[in-house]
C-alpha cells in the first residue's frame, strides 16, 4: 500500500511540473517558400542576440524573449515593406507549428499606426500586461517589433504582405518565426503512459 501511494505521489509531482517547464523552440521542415516579390527570402536557422534578421540590410537583434531564442526564422526583405496581398507570402511547413509575426511596432496603435487586417483577425498580440512583448532591434527609426501568434497545422501557410490594408504607420517589413507546436504534438494518454513506465522501472530496480 505504501508502494502504491509512493508512485502515485511521484507522478502527481511529474504532472504538476511538467506544465511549467519551459520547452525551447523546436524547428519545423520548412519548404516550397513562394514569396510575391520573387526576392531570395531565406530560412534562417537560429535567431538570437547579434543576428542579422533581414535578406537586405545589416539590422541586427539587441534583446528579445528568452522564450524564443534560437528560433527558426524566414529572412524577409525591408524592400517589401509596402508588399500587399493576402498570399504575399507563403510556405508549407511539416508539422503543426506556431506563427509568429514580428510587426514594425510602428504600424500599431501604441504608437498611431494600425497593422494589416489579416494580422489582427488571424493573429494573437503577445502582451505583458497593457505592454507588447518586443525583440528590440538596431533599427533605431523603428526600434522594437512586436510579436503575434497563431497555431498552425502541418501543410500550407499564407501571409498576407506589409502593407495590406488598412495598414498605416509602418516602416519597415515584418519578419516571420516559426517554431514546432509542442502541444499539438503531445499525446496526454501516451504522456500518462510513458511517464508511468518510468516510476515503475525505477521503483522496481
Amino acid at each position: 500500500m505504501r508502494k502504491v501511494i509512493c508512485i502515485s505521489v511521484t507522478l502527481l509531482m511529474v504532472l504538476v511540473l511538467v506544465p511549467i517547464t519551459q520547452a525551447k523552440p523546436k524547428p519545423v521542415k520548412i519548404t516550397d517558400l513562394k514569396v510575391g516579390s520573387k526576392l531570395p527570402y531565406e530560412v534562417g536557422k537560429s535567431l538570437e542576440v547579434g543576428t542579422k534578421y533581414y535578406i537586405d540590410r545589416d539590422y541586427t537583434v539587441i534583446e528579445m524573449p528568452k522564450e524564443l531564442v534560437g528560433i527558426q526564422w524566414i529572412m524577409t526583405g525591408n524592400n517589401d515593406k509596402n508588399s500587399q496581398g493576402k498570399d504575399f507570402l507563403s510556405f508549407k511547413v511539416d508539422k503543426p507549428s506556431i506563427i509568429w509575426i514580428a510587426h514594425d511596432s510602428r504600424g500599431e496603435e501604441e504608437k498611431g499606426g494600425k497593422p494589416p487586417e489579416w494580422l489582427e483577425k488571424e493573429y494573437e498580440k503577445w502582451m505583458d500586461g497593457k505592454d507588447p512583448v518586443p525583440i528590440e532591434v538596431t533599427d533605431g527609426n523603428m526600434a522594437t517589433f512586436n510579436l503575434w501568434q497563431k497555431a498552425v497545422k502541418a501543410g500550407k501557410v499564407t501571409i498576407g504582405g506589409n502593407a495590406e490594408a488598412p495598414a498605416a504607420g509602418h516602416g519597415s517589413n515584418y519578419m516571420v518565426l516559426v517554431e514546432e507546436d509542442q502541444n499539438a504534438a503531445v499525446d496526454p494518454q501516451a504522456k500518462l503512459s510513458t511517464t508511468w513506465a518510468i516510476i515503475k522501472s525505477q521503483h522496481q530496480q
